[in-house]
């Protein structure tokens, strides 16, 4: 569902099954190609800790997937705006504050978007993002 190079370290969101509001399972991983230093969480508990968001820019837009687990919040996102193009990457917080922010080297493979959450029944976040 997302997946870039962000250096040496791939950050991907995959499914699992066919994914549906009453089906299926998304998983956050973050590690070197092939080896994932975090796969998170277990396929029964992603619909109570996986959020989503979006936003609206002047020329553009843009949305997020928010995995959180205990005080951190780790976070993919793909926006385009007019008059800076378009951004996608992860970013990492803890207890709200941002640690890190790591680029896309590249494009990414993205299905993130508003029709993606709600075919997946994907409840929106009830913390904001600020795209960094």
């Amino acid at each position: 569902m997302f997946s870039c190079s962000v250096g040496a370290k791939t950050v991907s969101v995959c499914a699992a099954g066919k994914l549906s509001s009453s089906a299926g399972s998304l998983r956050y991983r973050f590690g070197p190609e092939g080896k994932a230093e975090i796969d998170y969480p277990a396929a029964s508990a992603w619909r109570g800790v996986t959020r989503s968001g979006t936003w609206t820019f002047s020329g553009g837009g843009g949305a997020w997937l928010a995995f959180h687990r205990d005080v951190f919040r780790y976070i993919v996102y793909t926006a385009i705006g007019r008059g800076w193009g378009e951004k996608a990457g992860l970013a990492v917080e803890q207890n709200g504050k941002l640690l890190a922010n790591l680029p896309c080297k590249g494009k990414p493979v993205s299905e993130l978007g508003p029709d993606f959450f709600s075919n997946a029944g994907i409840a929106a976040d009830d913390k904001d993002f600020d795209l960094p």
